[in-house]
């Protein structure tokens, strides 16, 4: 169910505001509980329990961990299992998701013939569940922050519920962290001037998912990144690449917008998740602008603990360690080559930008630091969105 369709604006969200407000502050998190679990049903029913078998099983190692003592070694090991099992089945979908209809035309055309209940199930299973990628990276960051803040103790299974499946951040973010959340989620206010910042908040992002960005998809998504690229002119292919870029930001900010607006409705205040990426001058600058939420989850728990790692790992440097955080955001986007060639060509950017390149392009005229940037910026989106690297 997304956050921009009439079930949703029409039924779900009036049903559930009503009943929110009606709740009073003792029983809110409880209807938002009923309601996010609701919420997943309805957009998930076949991979439902799945989500909610992996969200006890984050509860039972959040529990796990604060029985042992700090530092110790027993800890360390539930932090790994856990950390381990979200990455595990995260990888599952993906590659499940994209490469599952290939596996079973190789079964079936090699002559095997699969059982009648396996045939019935494939149409339901070979997609991706309602956002699990964002849902898997929330998990983690819950472990690592229940980890790293012994201040942070034993929380009921509404309140882990509540953040792993809060329904406006579910879909597409940003991925608000554990710590900062937990004390809103216990203890929050709620007044009709958050009310009314929220609604216009997310009539704003829902402007700009439905009048702007669902309408360069008319153009982006009308076969132009399926025809054969030497039947595409020049003007038309520089049509589609500026389209796509200005549809992915339109899309993705405004459901983010959305998002805030509605944890707006509710009394929360989730992180800003873009500020205004293509105004950037570099691709440090964008990264710091794009996507907030997820470069700011990388840079706390990839890059840092990676940087931490080098006095012990000698081949480690400074530029791997930024060309492993971005090869695994190019891999969280998708696991195909042009995804991650897409995360590489940003990290060279950046392990360049730290050195002699990056010096003499601070000293540029700042319109030429400004094309210079969105020329990588677009190149990327090229690779984004082609089928494969050789069409890109």
């Amino acid at each position: 169910m997304a956050l921009n369709t009439p079930i949703f604006l029409f039924l779900f969200l009036p049903v559930f505001l009503l009943i929110y407000l009606l709740a009073g502050k003792t029983y809110r998190n409880l209807v938002l509980m009923i309601f996010s679990l609701v919420f997943f049903a309805w957009g998930e029913p076949f991979y439902f329990p799945v989500i909610l078998i992996l969200s006890l099983l984050n509860l039972l190692f959040l529990r796990w961990m604060k029985k042992k003592p700090i530092g110790s070694r027993a800890i360390r090991q539930i932090l790994a299992a856990g950390i381990g099992i979200n990455i595990a089945s995260l990888v599952f979908f993906k590659l499940l998701s994209t490469y599952g209809g290939d596996w079973v035309a190789l079964i079936t055309t090699n002559g095997i013939i699969l059982p009648a209940w396996i045939t019935f199930l494939l149409p339901f299973c070979i997609h991706l569940p309602l956002g699990v990628s964002f849902y898997s990276f929330a998990s983690i960051g819950m472990l690592m922050d229940a980890y790293h803040s012994p201040e942070i103790g034993d929380v009921s299974g509404g309140t882990v519920m509540n953040y792993l499946l809060m329904f406006p951040k579910v879909i597409a973010g940003p991925i608000v962290r554990f710590k900062d959340t937990l004390q809103q989620i216990l203890d929050r206010e709620w007044d009709w001037s958050g009310m009314e910042g929220g609604v216009q908040r997310f009539m704003i992002g829902f402007s700009k998912k439905t009048l702007i960005a669902d309408q360069l998809a008319l153009i982006t998504d009308r076969g132009i990144f399926t025809e054969s690229p030497t039947h595409i002119p020049l003007g038309i292919a520089w049509l589609a690449v500026v389209s796509f870029s200005l549809q992915i930001y339109y899309d993705f900010s405004g459901y983010t917008d959305m998002a805030i607006g509605l944890g707006g409705m509710l009394g929360f205040r989730f992180m800003e998740n873009f500020d205004y990426p293509y105004l950037s001058k570099s691709i440090s600058e964008f990264w710091r602008r794009w996507h907030i939420s997820l470069s700011t989850w990388f840079r706390d728990y990839v890059f840092y603990p990676l940087e931490r790692k080098r006095r012990e790992v000698p081949y480690l440097s400074q530029q791997l360690n930024i060309l492993i955080v971005f090869l695994l955001t190019g891999l969280w986007h998708g696991v195909t080559l042009p995804f991650i060639v897409w995360g590489l060509l940003h990290g060279l950017a950046l392990v360049l930008e730290r050195g002699r390149w990056g010096a003499w392009i601070s000293k540029l005229w700042k319109p030429v630091q400004h094309a210079y940037a969105l020329g990588v910026i677009m190149l990327g989106w090229v690779f984004f969105r082609s089928p494969t690297v050789g069409y890109a």
